[in-house]
């Protein structure tokens, strides 16, 4: 029996070849899509999961007093991980790092700046590292080592076996390779290529072992011991700043590494969503595109009903009982599913390269793992039940009598509005994704298009290395001497970044409490104004003229608001446990994220915070003749340290990437969506016209007109497509509202977005429905009627 009923499938697919294509191409797109989304899926949630021991691994994060609000970091002090090896016996092992920081390592004549983090080397007994064989399996803890990866080793030395030989750190410091470890997964957060145990770090910059209480730039990691009640160690955590800093405004709490990566965002002190939130995007939109291809089938199925009628009335004669007709069907469309998995596998291996190079990511498929065809076959059998569940319970109920008689034509119709709402279904989550993508598109170009306050074209960044931050100045005068540059300054870090944000900031007429405010900060030399294109209002920018501008503030105009200074210039106001003067105003300029209005900053004058150049190209010149004299100018004053530079508008450029990503995503999937949709639309207007090609013909006997007939043909769809907009725009306007609004600088949903995405639809449906109506209008009335 099954291999009769096998047989009645295949030759039920092969006789009708053209719907089994549309189903079989429209089933394959939404598995394919499906299941690089589930890749994608399964990329994030397995982040970090190569460490042995993560469900006992933590960070420790600090939450900062602002005002009435608490304001989260993911940093805190130095010496917290010692604090927490010594005072907590329910801490196994503790860690403290930096970075990861580009810095340069040679061998020979060749150079290669590497992804370095310094830490301690107890890092080993917290995280997993997988070493090579033949190397240590451990992280040495002494000043004159290095742990790379394999690939960093065959960039250096062009071999993985390299333990104990030797490679110079920044141009200075001769570090032996002590241990060589596997590259380290693409999900994985601990991102490097170099590691230098912080005794390393502590040799080459003394000063890092002296740091205070009151530097939050370290990340520190611990072990906790198994069954620790976490809660009872956060609230003894809770209370380190207080004991060791007396500081009263500031706490640090313990946060599960295995939830930093997707559960990353805070609001108030307390986790709210993150990365989390595109992970349910991407399993929302595989499960709607996947059953828009079930749709397709669906559709297909009932709309040629008539077409089985008589098979299943012979069946039912013959003594089959309905659950074998159903079993059939069932069996007939996972006949279909399987037959699809074998197009979509195809097309994923296609869409994945694809969908890395959108998303830069590494994503590939398991195929050694048993779990992956497990979920595949669950896939085909979900897939092909849900997709032929409606037809199997439909057509298995006619009535063999009714059907005989032939007394059954209502069959087709009886469909109808089943069908009608499975288009719309289709349609909908079709709008609601072109709504998006336009949404998405239209707020990334707002920013993008913002005044930013600085001039960001023509302006390199690069770090001050060797002797260059000594001899800057004479660097800089020889570059605008050679017509490479017009101006430059050293900072703490690049116009798009502030250095941090700091409290204890005290002015005149302050209130109670105001003092412990948060106000983001930048430490600057000479030149900062000219160099970046700032807008002075008030003021100057900082000059060598002035010597006493080494106790100078130049502050935005949010700053002046916020301090409610009527006459700024001049004002004492104390920074960095110092008191200084204000010299200049700026207007508000754009800096960290470029979605955020203009928060209150203070551009401090500190020469000793510099990190960062920052030099403004000469625009008479070609920027390739500009950056080969720089390139000439520093091989000559800093040699041994390749230049190697940064484009500022590409580094304000990278911020949009998250929201690029997500927008590229939405586009790529509704094309897709839109694609399945039309699949399943062109087939049913295929069947409408073979359905209605008598009344056509009549209908042309009778002086209809080409066009009435394909109007006739075209409006059913057209109003499901119209209502399918009012639903997925509905819906989707809905949700882009609330995204917007988690962005300070946005756009918003106007009616022209909402008139432009139903103009879309319309014409999407037009188009696919237009070939076969148009194709049925001019058929010859004859060929139809000749048997009347």
């Amino acid at each position: 029996m099954i291999r009769n009923y096998f047989k009645t499938a295949w030759r039920n697919l092969a006789s009708n070849r053209f719907y089994s294509l549309i189903n079989i191409i429209g089933l394959g797109v939404a598995m394919a899509a499906c299941f690089v989304l589930l890749l994608y899926v399964y990329f994030e949630v397995s982040y970090d999961h190569q460490n042995e021991k993560l469900g006992r691994i933590y960070k420790v994060y600090t939450n900062f007093r602002n005002n009435d609000e608490w304001s989260t970091g993911k940093y805190s002090p130095f010496q917290v991980a010692g604090v927490l090896k010594k005072d907590f016996p329910a801490v196994e092992e503790a860690a403290v790092g930096v970075g990861p920081w580009k810095t340069l390592f040679s061998v020979g004549d060749k150079q290669v700046r590497l992804e370095t983090m310094a830490a301690s080397a107890s890092l080993s007994g917290i995280f997993t590292f997988r070493f090579l064989p033949g190397s240590p399996q451990y992280i040495p803890a002494d000043a004159s080592s290095v742990v790379i990866t394999r690939s960093a080793a065959e960039r250096l030395f062009g071999d993985e076996n390299v333990i104990g030989r030797t490679l110079k750190h920044n141009n200075k410091y001769l570090l032996k390779v002590a241990a060589v470890m596997e590259d380290l997964p693409a999900n994985s957060s601990l991102r490097f290529e170099a590691f230098i145990p912080l005794e390393v770090l502590i040799a080459q910059e003394p000063s890092v072992k002296g740091q205070g209480w009151y530097n939050y730039s370290y990340t520190n990691y611990l072990l906790v011991r198994e069954n620790t009640d976490i809660a009872a160690l956060n609230k003894e955590v809770g209370g380190i700043l207080l004991k060791y800093d007396d500081n009263k405004n500031n706490k640090l709490f313990i946060y599960p590494f295995a939830d930093s990566h997707l559960y990353d965002e805070f609001k108030n002190g307390l986790p709210e969503g993150g990365r989390i939130r595109m992970v349910r995007l991407m399993l929302i939109m595989a499960g709607a595109i996947l059953l828009i291809g079930c749709i397709n089938f669906m559709n297909m199925s009932t709309a040629r009903s008539m077409k089985r009628a008589r098979e299943v009335g012979v069946r039912k004669t013959v003594g089959a009982p309905r659950n074998l007709l159903i079993a059939q069907f069932l069996g007939e469309s996972m006949l279909m599913a399987a037959i699809s998995f074998i197009f979509a596998l195809l097309l994923t291996i296609v869409l994945l390269k694809a969908f890395n190079s959108l998303l830069q990511l590494e994503l590939s498929i398991p195929y050694d793992h048993p779990w992956v065809w497990l979920i595949a076959t669950g896939v085909i059998v979900f897939t092909g039940f849900i997709a032929g569940s409606y037809p199997a319970f439909f057509l298995s109920s006619f009535r063999p009598v009714k059907v005989l008689k032939g007394s059954i034509t209502g069959a087709g119709r009886a469909s109808v509005r089943p069908r009608q709402v499975l288009v719309i279904v289709q349609f909908s989550f079709a709008i609601c994704l072109i709504l998006s993508s336009i949404v998405i598109y239209r707020q990334v170009q707002y920013v993008k298009n913002r005044p930013l306050g600085y001039e960001n074209k023509g302006l390199i960044e690069f770090s001050p290395e060797g002797n260059l931050y000594q001899n800057f100045e004479a660097f800089r005068r020889e570059a605008i001497n050679a017509n490479a540059i017009v101006d430059g300054t050293l900072s703490a870090s690049g116009i798009n970044e502030s250095f941090g944000s700091t409290w204890g900031v005290t002015w005149p007429g302050q209130l109670p409490g105001e003092e412990k405010l948060m106000i983001s900060q930048m430490a600057t030399n000479y030149h900062f104004v000219s160099t970046m294109g700032l807008t002075l209002t008030q003021g100057r920018d900082f000059s060598e003229a002035y010597p006493s501008d080494s106790a100078a503030l130049i502050l935005n105009e949010a700053a002046v608001k916020m301090m409610r200074l009527e006459q700024p210039l001049g004002q004492t106001i104390k920074w960095q446990g110092t008191n200084r003067y204000v010299v200049g105003v700026v207007k508000d300029f754009s800096y960290n994220s470029p979605f955020d209005l203009s928060k209150p900053i203070v551009i401090g004058f500190r020469k000793d915070w510099a990190e960062n150049i920052t030099l403004k190209l000469n625009p008479g010149l070609p920027v390739s003749e500009s950056l080969a004299k720089l390139d000439q100018i520093l091989g000559k004053m800093n040699p041994g340290y390749p230049f190697d530079y940064r484009f500022t508008d590409e580094i304000f450029a990278g911020k949009f990437h998250a929201e690029q990503m997500l927008g590229n995503l939405a586009l790529a999937f509704t094309v897709l969506s839109v694609l399945i949709s039309c699949l399943g639309l062109f087939g049913l207007a295929t069947f409408s016209a073979e359905q209605r090609e008598k009344e056509i013909g009549i209908r042309k006997v009778l002086g209809a007109s080409i066009g009435s007939i394909w109007l006739g043909l075209s409006k059913e769809f057209v109003g499901l497509v119209g209502i399918a907009f009012f639903i997925g725009a509905t819906g989707s306007a809905y949700f882009m509202k609330q995204w917007l609004m988690k962005y300070e600088y946005h756009t918003n949903v106007s009616p022209l977005i909402l008139i432009a995405t139903l103009v879309l639809a319309a014409l999407i449906c037009l188009l696919t429905v237009s070939f076969q109506a148009m194709r049925a209008a001019i058929a010859n009335p004859v060929k139809s009627l000749r048997a009347e």
